[in-house]
């Protein structure tokens, strides 16, 4: 899919892959590490901005699956979550799933390429 000349797409870690998963902390941290938390989206972005604002912009094939945002964390009480979309009767919804969880292969992250796409 293609955004602002810049394709996005869901990325699986290998944790989640093959029917695996792995907590949201390690998550994180494999993102932080490999530095590809610097092409994640958050709320504030204008594209998940009108994603919510406009359902019928929403991508089919996140539709089935939640979508993490993982520049939009936040601490709620003692728990510390990560934002999500996901697609429920003709809207995107906003959710905060707590980091000590486990992430599926049906959780990935939203991530912009690390390049621009040529047109």
């Amino acid at each position: 899919m293609e955004i602002n000349q810049f394709a996005v797409f869901a990325y699986l870690a290998p944790g989640q892959q093959r029917g695996s998963w792995m907590k949201g902390f390690d998550l994180e941290k494999h993102l932080i590490e490999t530095k590809l938390i610097d092409r994640a989206f958050s709320l504030e972005d204008e594209v998940v901005k009108g994603w919510i604002a406009n359902p019928s912009s929403y991508p089919e094939e996140f539709k089935g699956s939640a979508i993490f945002l993982w520049k939009s964390t936040r601490f709620s009480g003692f728990f510390r979550r990560a934002a999500c979309l996901y697609w429920d009767d003709g809207r995107v919804v906003v959710d905060w799933v707590w980091l000590e969880s486990w992430w599926l292969g049906c959780n990935p992250a939203l991530l912009a390429s690390s390049s621009p796409l040529v047109t």
